[in-house]
């Protein structure tokens, strides 16, 4: 008897810790829910994060290209201020050379 009380006793405490199926799925669904809503967002988050990548990169190359355009612009006119001094000082040895005269 008292091994059929022992049983009977256990086995109500087993049975009503089980769920069903359909109690766990109806607790899971709203979780599940926000799951993929968040799954969604990060995928989105991820097509525009390489949408700005692709961007900062092509940036990179344009600005790489207008450095080396500047770096040309002034060697360009650091010549033409070597070329005008030189000019200036040429006109000027003239100048007092026709004042002696």
């Amino acid at each position: 008897m008292k091994r059929v009380l022992a049983f009977i006793v256990l086995a109500g405490l087993f049975m009503g810790g089980c769920a069903t199926r359909e109690y766990v799925a109806k607790q899971i669904e709203p979780v599940q829910k926000k799951v993929d809503g968040i799954e969604q967002k990060v995928n989105s988050l991820e097509k525009r994060l390489g949408a700005l990548e692709d961007r900062v990169s092509s940036m990179e190359s344009e600005l790489q290209s207008v450095k080396s355009t500047a770096v040309r612009a002034e060697g360009k006119a650091d010549e033409a201020l070597r070329k005008s001094e030189s000019a200036i000082r040429r006109s000027e040895a003239a100048l007092e050379k026709g004042l002696k005269k």
